[in-house]
């Protein structure tokens, strides 16, 4: 096996693990910390590949994100969770494309945002009679179209391990 071939066993566990995430954001809200600690350890394990200096680098990198992200979450303009994701997943990239992959995490948040907005337009502008989705099994697609319909009425916040997926896929597609 070649070091490239390695390479995708962490970068599959790092997409299988924000598909998860995104699972849990849906339905809980929340991302549990054992998945960012797996995508850390994968992380890890791809800057280990690319040597000792990158791997400084890269983590110096993070740090740098978890601090200044960190600081919005204090003030409750970002999750947690969302915060400890994204300096994860910069982890896994190397020191000069990190800004490319957070360009493209606020982009994809941005057009997740923009399709709440007309969501929550669309939904306002119901009548009250047609604005009651019919609930299904708790596992319908149907039942979780309205759940993220009452929490988008609700201001809740928006389930941004999307966003992160979104701008990781854009990073590895761009590679």
């Amino acid at each position: 096996m070649t070091w490239s071939a390695i390479a995708w066993i962490p970068t599959c566990l790092i997409l299988a693990c924000l598909l998860v995430a995104i699972a849990t954001d849906l339905r809980d809200r929340i991302i549990p910390n054992r998945l960012v600690l797996i995508v850390l350890g994968c992380s890890a394990g791809l800057r280990l590949l690319s040597g000792p200096g990158p791997l400084l680098t890269s983590l110096f990198c993070a740090i740098t994100i978890l601090t200044v992200l960190g600081g919005l979450a204090a003030y409750d303009f970002m999750g947690w969770g969302d915060v400890k994701l994204i300096a994860a997943v910069s982890f896994a990239v190397p020191a000069d494309r990190v800004i490319t992959l957070l360009f493209a995490i606020t982009l994809a948040g941005g057009l997740l945002s923009c399709i709440y907005l007309a969501i929550r337009f669309a939904l306002l502008r119901m009548t009250p009679s047609r604005a009651e989705p019919q609930s299904g099994r708790p596992w319908a697609l149907g039942h979780l179209a309205h759940r993220e319909g009452v929490r988008i009425l609700a201001n809740e916040p928006m389930p941004y391990a999307l966003a992160v997926l979104g701008g990781v896929a854009f990073g590895l597609a761009t590679a």
